[in-house]
């Protein structure tokens, strides 16, 4: 609502300038002019200011240019009299700040009720990001706790099913000896059966010619022949010497 426009200076203590407001008021902004150096990209801006009882105010600002905007808070405001008041700039681990200035706050008729106390805002904000970061910590380590429990889950089946696959292998190995022994023994009957056959085929063969030669055989002729030889040797006449 009411922007108040101050010089500061980094690089010697100038000309103190001084804002002044009225106390417990809310919609004051102060823009202060860095007059004595350029601001460089990517730096980070707070304010700082001492209230007369020692309490303290620190707040987050914005930089545009060469220029740090910052909302002027109902606490920077609570007490009457001469604050003072410094900016900071910062990068990494880089910290620059500037001279003071000062912030007199002028009583206000209409409302003081505030309660003065400290406002560390950027410490509240940087509280506020360790909180998250440790959510997401603690969330990131029960993540790994599952995936840890279902790694061991799958190990635990991969060393049932290896073992189910050994006792497979071992039971086709023993079925495998099972069966060369069957052949082997089928291989020796095979043997044994030709043999057999071969010894058939030779008293099968030795037969034919035994018929072959008692098929003619008439056993009157054979009586017949002998009866005449008898008759041959009788009538033969033995000369002794």
């Amino acid at each position: 609502m009411v922007e108040h426009v101050m010089p500061v200076y980094f690089l010697r203590e100038g000309i103190q300038a001084r804002l002044c407001m009225v106390q417990d008021d809310r919609g004051r902004e102060a823009c202060f002019q860095v007059r004595d150096m350029i601001l460089a990209e990517g730096l980070g801006a707070k304010i700082y200011i001492e209230k007369p009882s020692g309490l303290s105010c620190w707040r987050e600002a914005e930089i545009h240019g060469n220029e740090v905007y910052a909302e002027i808070t109902p606490q920077m405001l609570a007490e009457t009299g001469t604050c003072l008041g410094q900016v900071q700039l910062y990068r990494e681990q880089e910290r620059v700040t500037s001279f003071l200035f000062r912030l007199e706050v002028q009583k206000s008729l209409v409302d003081s009720s505030v309660e003065s106390k400290d406002e560390l805002t950027v410490l509240e904000r940087l509280i506020q990001e360790a909180e998250a970061v440790i959510q997401r910590a603690e969330k990131a380590g029960e993540a790994a706790q599952t995936a840890a429990e279902k790694a061991e889950t799958s190990a635990e089946r991969a060393d049932t099913a290896a073992g189910n696959a050994q006792t497979a292998a071992e039971k086709a190995d023993t079925a495998s000896e099972e069966a060369n022994t069957a052949a082997e023994r089928a291989d020796t009957a095979s043997e044994g059966a030709g043999t057999a056959a071969g010894n058939a085929e030779t008293a099968a063969k030795r037969a034919e010619a035994v018929y072959e030669k008692l098929k003619d055989f008439s056993a009157e002729a054979v009586d017949n022949e002998i009866q005449e030889i008898k008759a041959a040797l009788g009538n033969t006449i033995i000369v002794e010497e």
